[in-house]
């Protein structure tokens, strides 16, 4: 059934990817991504700082213990290894993380549940960050007497309700609650779930919990980086647009990749929210007074850093493979 769904929402997407490049004028759009020139080169770079932000946020959601087993440098090439496979992978932004965990475990010695612990909170905060970051893109919005009303309240709903999942997902983990439903499983329902699966539900449960009521100070600082980051990316949208001919205010950079990033989240059903990305960007620039095709175009733009990163991630996790494990796991 899953396998179904991803077909039918990926099939989705191409159909939404086909009434982008319908709306607007595609051979304007190809012109526009030849003219970009070096501007590529300046978009990577960009992106590869954003990379190393987020790095450090995942770094302080280990416990300070932990932190001494790997390096920054050796934790972002990790990260991109995963991050490839949560782009190649039918599972969304989720296959790559079991292979970060795995890697932890093979390279540096935690557990697996210990590395897959910390990816979920890192998860958690680094989508907190992202909730402070669309505050300020939701003012934007309100202030800005280009956009529609229509399209204010669209906006204001949508961060409303993404906002409300993740404060319960955030509580979800600090309360233990996973745990307790994994208790009330085993007692209810025992045939139809596995103990050792259980027990390992409760085992990663307590480590989430006990790192929020141990380290409140780590996650601070994580969700602080993980919104410094989120600002960087500005940096991206803002070479992209200059080099695809349309010099933006700072208004304009964080309205959009704030109405972006909703879309993104909003289509994380679709494989590499193909489509979704394509027509949101079309709608997002047409309702900011803009054109469709330098939307479509910065989402093309987008598509090409992507692939990039890819490759680099695929690149590292080929190399990385060569490297035998030499530490044991912790205990703890």
């Amino acid at each position: 059934m899953t396998r179904i769904l991803k077909f039918i929402f990926l099939f989705a997407g191409l159909g939404l990817l086909v009434w982008a490049m319908q709306s607007v004028d595609t051979t304007r759009v190809f012109e526009l991504l030849l003219d970009m020139g070096y501007g590529f080169i300046l978009i990577l770079l960009v992106f590869a700082l954003v990379t190393y932000i987020d790095t450090i946020a995942w770094q302080y959601n280990f416990h300070p213990d932990q932190v001494s087993r790997f390096s920054s440098l050796q934790l972002w090439r990790i990260r991109q290894i995963g991050e490839a496979y949560n782009v190649i992978t039918p599972l969304g932004t989720m296959g790559g993380e079991p292979v970060k965990a795995q890697l932890l475990k093979d390279h540096h010695g935690l557990t697996f549940k210990q590395g897959l612990a910390s990816l979920v909170i890192t998860k958690t905060t680094m989508l907190t960050g992202l909730i402070t970051f669309f505050i300020p893109g939701i003012i934007l919005i309100y202030q800005s007497e280009i956009v529609s009303t229509e399209f204010k309240y669209i906006s204001l709903i949508g961060m409303v309700v993404f906002t409300i999942l993740i404060f319960l997902f955030f509580l979800f983990q600090v309360t233990g609650m996973l745990g307790v439903l994994a208790t009330w499983a085993d007692r209810v329902i025992p045939a139809l779930t596995g103990h050792a699966f259980l027990d390992q539900l409760k085992t990663l449960d307590g480590l989430m919990s006990a790192f929020y009521r141990e380290f409140p100070d780590r996650t601070i600082k994580s969700i602080f980086y993980a919104f410094v980051g989120w600002v960087v990316g500005l940096g991206e949208l803002y070479f992209a647009l200059v080099f695809l001919g349309y010099d933006p205010t700072f208004t304009e950079l964080w309205i959009i990749e704030a109405l972006t990033q909703l879309v993104k989240v909003g289509s994380f059903y679709i494989p590499m929210s193909l489509g979704a990305q394509e027509g949101g960007l079309v709608v997002i620039f047409i309702g900011l007074g803009l054109t469709g095709d330098l939307g479509l175009a910065v989402s093309f733009v987008r598509r090409i850093k992507e692939l990039a990163w890819v490759s680099v991630g695929l690149l590292l996790g080929w190399t990385m493979a060569f490297k035998p494990a030499k530490t044991e796991p912790s205990e703890s």
